[in-house]
């Protein structure tokens, strides 16, 4: 019986080693920030699809009131931390969303009288254009929703 004997038994050096895990440090670093990004933008659409609902909800509270009680909103958002240029004049609407408790959305109502004064607290208007507007930060980033509708009396 012969036996087999390997004369080049040398392995790996050291600097292939290091060269190697140099290489999988930057792959996983890439999928890391690929992780990141992803979960950053999951984040955006859940505030967004958030705002809508308030959206939808502050207009269907609008629909379910008398027509004469339509009128813009007067309270102060000063308190609030809303995007630039948001109107100082809503409601705040708080959620919890993932492991955020108490997540700050603003929102406004401005109604709008057609054919009339253009005021909506003394409309004699058949028509009232209502829109509603969300604001919210993430990361520093102003975002806004707006849905905007018509009244009929």
């Amino acid at each position: 019986m012969q036996r087999i004997v390997l004369r080049n038994n040398t392995g790996l050096t050291l600097v292939e080693v290091i060269i190697a895990l140099v290489i999988a440090l930057l792959v996983f670093l890439a999928l890391m920030q690929t992780a990141l990004v992803g979960i950053d933008s999951n984040m955006r659409n859940i505030l967004r699809d958030e705002a809508v609902g308030i959206a939808e909800i502050r207009l269907e509270a609008m629909r379910n009131i008398p027509y004469a009680s339509i009128v813009s909103d007067t309270g102060s958002l000063s308190a609030y931390d809303c995007p630039t240029g948001f109107p100082s004049a809503g409601l705040p609407v708080e959620r919890n969303i993932r492991n955020i408790e108490g997540f700050d959305f603003c929102t406004s109502m401005v109604c709008t009288e057609f054919g009339g004064d253009g005021n909506c607290v003394t409309s004699d208007a058949d028509n009232k254009q209502v829109a509603v507007r969300v604001g919210w930060k993430w990361k520093g980033e102003n975002y806004t929703h707006s849905v905007t509708t018509v009244r009929k009396r």
